[in-house]
């Protein structure tokens, strides 16, 4: 297993439990032998302001540390060239996750219906848009569906799932990801997906692997219950012959 999360949110989002503090969860992943990790809290967490976004560079800048720690954020695309924040935003994080999919965020555009096949025409062209857009380093949770925003239980989740990916137009998948590949963008594998009951998104995983897209070890954690489901990627990451090679990294910034 690798002991790298890229994705972890910390309580200036909103919707993370209020113990998720930095010098706290870099303990934790400590403990839990991780080497590398990575804060994205989400873009409305910091209210858009510069100055929360340098003093929250500040406090972690005063934490104990013998991990690599990184200082991402998570932004959401609201419609094609149309992302949540702009450049001046992003520069000062080390990288960029780009949701397609936050369709519970008022502004982001929708599916026309709670139709697999609407949905589907709608996430590719989300995806699309994202791998697009210029601020994009990496792809956060593509085509993981949260049951809560299509009005569904877990349970029936994987079914629509399953349904709505049949409907996904392969070319437009194939072309999006040789983009990708081609930008050096990444794409998030999380232990959401499984969460969800939707593990038959590892042949989406698998294309990504044939296009050359690498791979973002991310948890997507709001609480620290959720930093130790990473070990349900273990049988993911054996199936699919995931090693170093394949992982997508965030640069080494030199200021």
């Amino acid at each position: 297993m690798f002991t790298c999360d890229y994705h972890i949110h910390t309580n200036i989002s909103q919707c993370a439990m209020e113990n998720m503090e930095m010098q706290q969860i870099i303990r934790v992943q400590e403990e839990r032998g991780m080497t590398e990790i990575g804060f994205a809290d989400h873009c409305y967490g910091f209210r858009y302001r510069m100055k929360n976004v340098e003093e929250a560079k500040k406090k972690l800048s005063k934490c104990e540390t013998s991990i690599k720690v990184h200082f991402g954020v998570e932004a959401h695309i609201l419609q094609y060239r149309m992302p949540s924040i702009g450049v001046e935003f992003a520069s000062f994080f080390d990288y960029v996750l780009m949701a397609p999919n936050h369709y519970h965020i008022p502004g982001v555009a929708k599916p026309d219906a709670n139709k697999p096949g609407l949905i589907a025409v709608h996430e590719i062209y989300m995806f699309e848009a994202t791998v697009n857009c210029p601020l994009t380093d990496v792809v956060a949770h593509p085509f993981v569906f949260f049951p809560k925003v299509f009005g569904i239980t877990e349970e029936e989740m994987t079914d629509f799932s399953l349904e709505i990916m049949s409907h996904i137009d392969d070319k437009r998948l194939a072309s999006a990801l040789d983009t990708a590949a081609d930008l050096g963008i990444g794409i998030e594998l999380s232990p959401k997906f499984i969460s969800f009951g939707q593990a038959h998104l590892v042949d989406f995983y698998r294309l990504c692997l044939e296009h050359q897209v690498k791979l973002f070890i991310g948890s997507g954690a709001h609480s620290f219950d959720e930093l130790n489901k990473m070990s349900s990627l273990e049988p993911i990451i054996s199936e699919l012959g995931i090693t170093e090679r394949h992982l997508w990294h965030p640069h080494e910034w030199k200021w």
